[in-house]
């Protein structure tokens, strides 16, 4: 990398990083693009350089959760059924939801993000052949097809979520998320 690339990475990091510092400080909606330019120490066309919109900023996040599915799928996903590799698979979503700041959880769990409806992501696709092989295996007895039911269990986990943040992480999402996990993969 030469060291203008390594100066424009720099950059993008340090924007990324006010960001999300000021969304956790004052509020998604209420902090502007001149806001995160001040900040960064950039001018609003240099923000622009890097970033399309706010909102942009949200989507980096998920190009970075399908690269850790895509590792951690790789790596093999543990189970000795695979009702249990789908279940474990959902929880290692928890858990990666647990390891990001929660303020930025709860900037990122609303409904203007639209990338949890993006077809193609690795870190739904990633779960169809898990799906596929217990429906092959016998352990899925469900009318629904691999794409009904992975939908149906992103949309239950990511709906615990939203849940969470609206309870201001009240509870203990892991706790809850094996238990309905359980009822949830027993159900097909």
């Amino acid at each position: 990398m030469n060291s203008r690339t390594l100066q424009a990475v720099k950059t993008k990091q340090r924007i990324y990083e006010n960001s999300i510092k000021l969304f956790k400080k004052n509020g998604f909606d209420k902090v502007t693009i001149q806001d995160i330019a001040k900040a960064s120490g950039v001018s609003v066309g240099s923000f622009y350089n890097y970033f399309t919109s706010k909102q942009d900023i949200l989507y980096d996040r998920f190009i970075i959760a399908d690269e850790v599915f895509r590792e951690f799928s790789s790596a093999g996903i543990k189970g000795s059924t695979y009702k249990d590799k789908i279940s474990n698979y959902m929880l290692f979503y928890i858990d990666f939801v647990l390891t990001q700041p929660y303020d930025f959880t709860k900037v990122l769990y609303n409904n203007d993000s639209k990338m949890f409806l993006r077809k193609g992501r690795a870190m739904q696709t990633l779960l169809d052949p898990l799906i596929q092989g217990a429906i092959d295996n016998g352990e899925i007895r469900s009318e629904m097809s691999v794409d009904e039911i992975n939908e149906f269990l992103f949309q239950a986990m990511r709906g615990l979520i939203f849940h969470w943040c609206l309870n201001d992480g009240g509870f203990d999402l892991k706790e809850r998320a094996v238990k309905y996990l359980s009822l949830y993969i027993s159900a097909l």
